[in-house]
């Protein structure tokens, strides 16, 4: 039978865009891209926790909901009327080891919006009742997060990966959370929501010139204030020590959660394009050899990945596995097979081209829109890596060699290099995993 299926066109590479780089009087380092066809402006404000802050993160997390919650010329229902008024959306998020800071309106208010930006970047006021109901619902949300088995293998590889590491420290607790106080959330504004370690990001429908002398306006009253991260610049984490299997208990439970960690390239290394393709290869990306196996072979679970983290300092890899558990053995040993198969044989010439279209692909995908690319400008911004990188990766992962990505894979997928965790119950899973390797009890 004739195969109807049209021929997978050659890749080609994106029209570069210019990007404004500035630093404003302030200290902010300020991107500016101009992308018309939409009339929307996305704004992105990116502020690096330093290393005490990312340990006690308690105080940032209540501070990325409260942040909102009024200023010296609107209360918060008066804030998000004075946004809506602007067609426009304005709010905050703890990403990792950054706050960020999100907005959005029409090109044509980019003044209202940066104004009000402004408001809350330089007086926000933190009411102790609006703290208090703020702080409240932080508290439960993490308490049902802390009962959920995948964030406690989650914390566990994180705490396994970077030790005693700002990285590695335990997600806030409720009574941490429950103890954040309106005066302490307006000390910590005064030392992380500072001009000179922000990087301001707005894409859309502007002139650039007009955008940076509309956000140096805005932004003029933002005074510095407690202590400058660019002084005590946050420290890589040290080596991993891979160890034993670390075995977290969970009686009763009727599956267990899989997870495989080890340190990966950042974004400005060398091999982090031959890297990236590695990883999809073997666990991401949906044709990938973990897929494969797990799924689609022995059917132990449904959706087996293996994923990359960017942090300031730090770049992670990590394998996930959420399987039954009497299949908790077989699906590490199967893991762990194809890990060897990956570092030993390499990979295929048919794996290196679907996973350089997927993982151009999926890049191009993800900033394509205006909010998808002021999102990747700001994060590059905080782990240092120029713009540039926007074009440069697409191009570097389409001409990475096939013995550039079996290196990569030998130098990161190591099986011997990588640490394992285990969330279950210890009375059914933890026996046949001690055949595979020794087994600590957490």
């Amino acid at each position: 039978m004739t195969e109807l299926r049209p021929p997978i066109a050659r890749m080609t590479a994106r029209r570069r865009q210019a990007v404004s780089e500035v630093e404003l009087s302030r200290g902010v380092h300020c991107l500016v891209v101009r992308r018309a066809g939409v009339p929307l402006v996305e704004i992105r404000v990116a502020l690096p926790l330093s290393a005490e802050q990312i340990s006690h993160s308690a105080g940032p997390l209540v501070l990325s909901e409260s942040v909102m919650s009024g200023t010296a010329a609107h209360d918060r229902s008066g804030l998000a009327d004075a946004v809506g008024r602007v067609g426009g959306t304005l709010g905050a998020s703890l990403s990792g080891d950054t706050l960020v800071v999100r907005g959005s309106a029409l090109a044509g208010r980019l003044q209202d919006i940066l104004s009000l930006l402004g408001e809350v970047l330089t007086s926000a006021t933190y009411p102790s009742h609006e703290v208090e109901g703020d702080r409240g619902r932080v508290a439960d949300q993490m308490t049902i997060a802390l009962s959920q088995p995948e964030t406690v293998a989650t914390e566990a590889m994180t705490k396994r990966l970077f030790g005693r590491h700002p990285y590695g420290a335990e997600m806030p607790r409720p009574d941490a959370i429950a103890r954040v106080s309106a005066p302490r959330l307006k000390r910590l504004h005064s030392s992380l929501v500072r001009p000179s370690s922000a990087h301001l990001v707005l894409v859309g429908d502007v002139e650039p010139r007009r955008a940076v002398a509309l956000a140096e306006e805005a932004l003029s009253g933002w005074a510095q204030g407690g202590i400058d991260h660019k002084t005590a610049p946050l420290k890589a984490p040290p080596a991993l020590r891979s160890g034993p299997i670390l075995f977290f208990d969970r009686p009763g439970s009727v599956q267990s959660n899989i997870r495989i960690g080890g340190m990966m390239a950042q974004r400005g290394d060398e091999d982090w394009p031959a890297a990236a393709l590695a990883n999809a290869i073997f666990g991401g990306m949906f044709s990938s050899r973990l897929v494969e196996n797990l799924r689609e072979r022995n059917g132990y679970t449904y959706s087996p990945r293996s994923s990359v983290r960017h942090l300031q300092v730090a770049s992670a890899m990590t394998i996930g596995a959420d399987v039954s558990t009497e299949v908790t053995a077989a699906a590490l040993l199967e893991t762990r097979y194809e890990l060897g198969q990956l570092v030993v044989g390499g990979v295929t010439d048919d794996e290196l081209e679907s996973a350089r279209r997927y993982t151009v692909g999926t890049y191009l995908l993800e900033t394509a829109t205006q909010a998808g690319l002021a999102s990747a400008l700001a994060a590059l911004a905080v782990s240092g890596v120029g713009p540039g990188y926007l074009w440069t990766h697409p191009a570097r992962i389409a001409k990475a060699a096939k013995g550039a990505v079996d290196e990569a894979a030998r130098r990161y997928w190591a099986p011997s290099a990588l640490a394992t965790v285990v969330v279950g119950d210890a009375a059914s899973a933890a026996g046949p995993l001690a055949v595979l390797d020794d087994v600590t009890f957490v």
